[in-house]
């Protein structure tokens, strides 16, 4: 094994122990930023979007994007480890990641921990799954995807404009 193989193999082996989860390539990247700007953008007014918050589960996990009502937060009381559960959490899956283990992750910790609905987003198939604690899955690859927890409606070909 080359040098630099170890290198990104010793990173991407950190940053999955640091997150609990595959470490991202461009796509993903590029998917998470375009889909929480296209958050803000239309649903800034009633929802506060983020990315990237470690929330209080057991395990520990860190969704690439997190939707909350909107609120104002202190600096003073906000925790490293999120306590307050978002509405929805959205994952995007990573080239070394099972489409389970979002299912997985959605049915198992944030459900239970408070979620109302966690998307997939699954870019080779340019598909969004949106699952619910009452076992609704909605599936979407064209058109307008709309989230039945939030109200929330997006094109499906915005989210994947970054892809040939």
């Amino acid at each position: 094994m080359l040098k630099e193989e170890v290198l990104v193999e010793s990173q991407a082996s950190d940053y999955q122990t640091e997150r609990n989860k595959p470490m991202p390539n461009r796509i993903h990247g590029v998917i998470q930023t375009d889909l929480a700007t296209l958050l803000k953008n239309e649903y800034g007014d009633r929802f506060q979007i983020s990315s990237e918050v470690t929330l209080d589960t057991t395990p520990s996990t860190t969704p690439d994007i997190l939707i909350y009502p909107k609120k104002k937060l202190n600096w003073k009381t906000v925790e490293a480890r999120e306590k307050e559960m978002p509405v929805t959490t959205i994952e995007i899956l990573s080239p070394s990641q099972y489409i389970e283990d979002l299912a997985e992750k959605a049915i198992d910790i944030y459900f239970p921990a408070g979620v109302q609905s966690a998307w997939m987003i699954v870019p080779p198939l340019k598909t969004v799954s949106i699952l619910t604690p009452d076992d609704k899955q909605l599936v979407f690859s064209q058109g307008i995807l709309t989230d039945p927890v939030t109200g929330i409606q997006l094109s499906v070909e915005k989210i994947f404009e970054c892809m040939a």
